[in-house]
């Protein structure tokens, strides 16, 4: 039997050449890799963060241990997607945890800027933690090749909001914004996603400015459709 024929053979990282070898070094690699990221952002934070900086720092042990016991022991790793999935999301946290580094923390039973951002960042921390911990020990399918237009695309929509909604308001820069995210599967149905777009962008003209009493902008400069009706 060919290993085309043969998904074991495929999915254990046992195949030639260059793909073979990274299939099999990837779970050491990238572990290694997000226990130095989380190493750097443990020796960069302040002293004041110390109980959040021993959070890092015992993530990057972690990692760093299983960067070794991976390939000491020879362990396979049955469920790569949640395994890969589990480590990702354990970075996003880490690098949360440095962005936030200069935000003050809680001051008696007072919430800072820095206490929300930082609990979430720990919490997501730890769950990418027992994500990726199940990943070693259960079978799942192998990681499918990654697909750009989506990621590329949310992201595009985020900047377009970023840089669009002080010059032309919130209600084109939500509907913009909208289109864009939208754009990101292929099966995208323009239809529904502009009567989407619309109703989600009435709602968050509806809830910031009025609902909230956000200092949120609606229109671009010098454009008030609502002295129509005036």
């Amino acid at each position: 039997m060919t290993a085309g024929a043969n998904p074991t053979a495929a999915n254990d990282g046992s195949g030639g050449g260059t793909s073979g070898v990274w299939q099999a070094k990837s779970p050491t690699i990238i572990a290694g890799l997000y226990a130095l990221i989380a190493f750097y952002t443990w020796w960069v934070m302040p002293a004041a963060s110390s109980g959040v900086g021993d959070v890092v720092l015992a993530l990057g042990v972690g990692l760093a241990v299983l960067a070794v016991v991976i390939p000491v022991r020879g362990l396979n790793v049955g469920n790569r997607q949640d395994y890969f999935g589990g480590l990702t999301l354990i970075a996003i946290g880490v690098l949360a945890l440095w962005a936030s580094r200069d935000l003050p923390g809680m001051r008696g039973f007072a919430f800072g800027p820095g206490t929300a951002p930082r609990g979430f960042a720990i919490m997501l921390a730890l769950l990418g933690a027992g994500v990726g911990i199940a990943g070693l020990f259960t079978q799942g399918p192998k990681v499918e090749r990654f697909a750009f237009r989506g990621p590329v695309l949310i992201i595009a929509a985020i900047f377009v909001f970023a840089a669009s909604i002080r010059p032309l308001g919130l209600v084109f820069t939500s509907f913009a914004s909208i289109v864009v995210s939208a754009a990101a599967t292929d099966e995208v149905r323009w239809i529904e996603t502009i009567i989407w777009a619309a109703v989600l962008t009435v709602f968050c003209a509806l809830l910031f400015p009025w609902g909230l009493g956000l200092p949120l902008q609606l229109w671009p400069n010098g454009l008030d459709p609502m002295q129509l009706f005036r």
